[in-house]
């Protein structure tokens, strides 16, 4: 599994940041994003990886993981460390993070240039350490194609003052 290897993705996420292809999309930050089962989660980061080459082919792959963590909602807000790991990983392309307040579960949304790289990416060690992290039976994911009817979600944007006092809560102003 050299594609999700932590050391890999280090080095590739260091030459993605030097090189300019990282881009944190702040203006997603504190839109709701309701998914297919009707749950609803605040989008609190979301990175995407610019493309230079290829730009026109869309992600193949899709992973939604929800999960409950042991500690604080600030405290996944505030986490970069899987970040700086997985973003390197041989096709990663771009990720949602949520959260929804109310039940303390939270939600990610990633998209991938292939299937096989988002299959790869559930049997890599940020899963390991999100279910070793996650309150036990609370963590759940599902891959699949990136297509119209697989996209059941729906991003509604927020009032400005609902998106600063998210903003402000977390400090993410």
């Amino acid at each position: 599994m050299f594609y999700t290897n932590p050391i890999y993705g280090y080095i590739r996420t260091l030459l993605r940041f030097v090189l300019g292809k990282v881009q944190f999309i702040k203006e997603d930050v504190g839109k709701t994003i309701i998914m297919d089962d009707a749950k609803s989660f605040t989008i609190f980061r979301r990175v995407l990886i610019k493309r230079y080459f290829y730009k026109k082919k869309k992600p193949q792959g899709l992973f939604i993981i929800r999960f409950a963590l042991k500690m604080s909602i600030e405290n996944i807000i505030k986490s970069r460390g899987m970040l700086m790991m997985f973003m390197g990983f041989k096709g990663f392309r771009t990720k949602y993070w949520c959260v929804d307040e109310q039940s303390g579960m939270c939600q990610g949304l990633y998209e991938w240039d292939t299937l096989e790289d988002a299959v790869r990416y559930s049997k890599s060690v940020v899963i390991k350490t999100i279910t070793k992290h996650s309150v036990s039976g609370s963590i759940s994911f599902k891959i699949l194609e990136n297509t119209e009817e697989n996209r059941k979600w729906e991003i509604q944007d927020t009032s400005q003052e609902e998106k600063l006092q998210f903003k402000m809560k977390y400090k993410l102003a």
